[in-house]
């Protein structure tokens, strides 16, 4: 797990200004209609989101600013685009695998699948009821990979 850094701050913001350029410039020479960032902090995703203004239902300082009920209880997050914004969440499998923890912290215990499922419903409830993304949805078959879009 890697910390906060300013120097990915700032290359996750100019990657996701590239990324949207369409919605960010009319005359942009350059945008990725698909395109997912690395593994981000809280820190590092708010900073990317933060970038976008309203895109439809997405206000991206509106999303930043709902992720932080969340510091400290995810492994990372990822941002991009898939002709809408997405944002996707990755879960811890053991406690110490959550983000901003330093490497030389002592092993943790396994997440208990209520304690998963528990965060998997804050998630939701706080990205569609709150944020406004259209959907939450599983990416993968461990069930540690969730992804919201809007439309």
């Amino acid at each position: 797990m890697h910390t906060t850094s300013t120097r990915r701050i700032n290359v996750v913001q100019q990657f996701v200004r590239l990324g949207f350029g369409d919605h960010l410039d009319v005359d942009a020479p350059f945008h990725s209609g698909s395109f997912l960032t690395q593994e981000l902090t809280t820190t590092e995703a708010q900073a990317a989101l933060t970038v976008l203004p309203r895109i439809n239902t997405f206000s991206g300082v509106h999303v930043a600013g709902g992720l932080d009920r969340f510091r400290g209880e995810v492994r990372a997050w990822k941002f991009g685009r898939a002709r809408t914004p997405i944002l996707q969440v990755l879960l811890p499998f053991w406690t110490h695998q959550v983000e901003e923890r330093h490497p030389g912290s002592p092993v943790g215990a396994p997440v208990q699948d209520a304690d998963r499922q528990a965060l998997i419903d804050r998630l939701e409830k706080t990205l569609v009821n709150e944020l406004d993304a259209f959907d939450f949805v599983r990416v993968d078959d461990t069930e540690h990979v969730w992804q919201a879009h809007w439309r």
